[in-house]
């Protein structure tokens, strides 16, 4: 991405034969291009270089309109590259995806094509609804995430039919679902060929069991088959802060990898998908659950990579 960025100020320089773009050339060496806005990386540029238009005195304007037209240009292609590559999210139930919607919606809005896949149906129950479980609650349920995937601007979701991931079902059935669960999950991410996968960690977001086995299945699969370096997989990570305020689990902050930062408009709209959710909450608490993330103004979700360090030895 580098190379491609000072090969954006090359052609300017060539194009234009501005002093301005030879200074830029010349002074732009370890910027990052990637995943840039056109704003972004003018910014970035005049940052790291300088008061270039105090150094110099630019003669004509075209040589400033030729500049951001360039990296207008240069932007839009890195767009393009991000409009080829794959976000893959994997939560046990129907509305798990609302944890990271923000994030969700963000890669959508950069052109990323993002996958959904939702291992049960979550037909057995819900906390506020009457429907009876069975098929019915889980085609409603369903329902509720293909509205939630819409309004986030994402691909329909895929449901995975696991009847549950925990021993509710008997520890035999679960050992058997399990092992179905493993099965078409090596199925899509092999057709689905992600660039990355996000998933929930050991502590399950809210400790909630089927949270902590689909992420372990996820987690094992990739070790099973090598995968670790082709898929790389991110779980969600709490600060303390946020898992005492919204009672979740948390992971100490010198273990964070990532740190997605999102905007308002992109936090309106996930606040957005909630009311799609009409089994698992009530009015009130989606009112109480909005005021607390826009009083939350740090607009950060943060994300734990798994890494394997490879090699043997004969100790521990």
């Amino acid at each position: 991405m580098v190379q491609e960025g000072i090969f954006c100020l090359q052609v300017l320089h060539r194009n234009i034969s501005g002093r301005l773009a030879l200074y830029l050339l010349q002074n732009s060496n370890g910027l990052n291009f990637a995943n840039l806005s056109a704003y972004k990386v003018s910014e970035l540029l005049f940052n790291n270089c300088g008061a270039t238009l105090n150094n110099f005195k630019v003669d004509h304007m075209q040589y400033i309109i030729s500049f951001f037209l360039l990296i207008a240009f240069c932007s839009s292609d890195h767009n393009s590259q991000d409009r080829n590559k794959t976000l893959l999210a994997i939560f046990p139930h129907p509305d798990d995806e609302s944890a990271v919607a923000e994030v969700l919606i963000k890669y959508a809005d950069l052109g990323y094509n993002v996958q959904l896949i939702i291992a049960t149906d979550g037909k057995d129950r819900t906390r506020v609804t009457k429907i009876p479980p069975g098929d019915s609650l889980g085609t409603l349920r369903k329902d509720e995430t293909r509205c939630a995937c819409k309004i986030m601007g994402i691909t329909e979701p895929i449901f995975l039919g696991i009847d549950r991931l925990d021993t509710r079902i008997g520890t035999g059935k679960f050992f058997g679902e399990y092992k179905k669960f493993l099965l078409k999950l090596k199925d899509e991410i092999v057709r689905i060929d992600p660039d990355f996968i996000l998933t929930f960690g050991p502590d399950g977001d809210t400790h909630h069991s089927e949270h902590t086995v689909c992420g372990a299945a996820v987690t094992e699969l990739l070790l099973a088959e090598g995968w670790v370096e082709k898929y790389p997989l991110y779980y969600v990570a709490w600060t303390k802060e946020q898992g005492e305020q919204f009672d979740l689990g948390y992971v100490n902050e010198k273990y964070f990898n990532v740190k997605i930062n999102y905007t308002q408009e992109q936090e309106n709209k996930a606040l957005e998908i909630m009311p799609c959710y009409v089994t698992q909450y009530l009015p009130a608490e989606l009112a109480e659950d909005r005021k607390k993330k826009l009083e939350d103004k740090s607009n950060t979700i943060h994300f734990r990579q798994l890494a394997v360090k490879k090699g043997l030895t004969d100790r521990f």
